[in-house]
């Protein structure tokens, strides 16, 4: 009697998981849906003070602006955004406008980073 109560307990939590699993991949929300979420929710304004490669995070470019935020770079940008630049995305919007020392204005679309389905 023993043996059943801690089968069915041991049983039981790997069955839930690969239920929930199942269920969230044939019901919830599509990779691109998710993407397209949380890209249109981001917001960043400031100027850029540190760009560098974080190690801890499988060594993504990030930016540092003054106000201490943290901008991951998407690796296509990574050439466009230097130190010095002026960053502004409104929530809401896919496009970030990145204004240059020199008076350049460059508009990058998150669309354009997003994979077709």
């Amino acid at each position: 009697m023993d043996k059943i109560i801690i089968y069915c307990i041991f049983g039981s939590v790997p069955m839930c998981l690969v239920l929930f699993v199942t269920y969230n991949l044939t019901f919830g929300p599509s990779t691109r849906q998710v993407i397209i979420q949380n890209d249109s929710l981001e917001m960043v304004s400031g100027v850029v003070d540190t760009v560098y490669n974080d190690a801890l995070n499988h060594n993504i470019r990030t930016a540092i602006l003054t106000d201490k935020t943290r901008y991951q770079i998407i690796p296509e940008w990574e050439n466009k955004i230097e130190e010095g630049d002026s960053l502004y995305k409104a929530k809401g919007s896919f496009l970030l406008e990145i204004y240059k020392r020199e008076g350049k204005k460059i508009v990058l679309d998150y669309r354009s980073t997003i994979p077709s389905q």
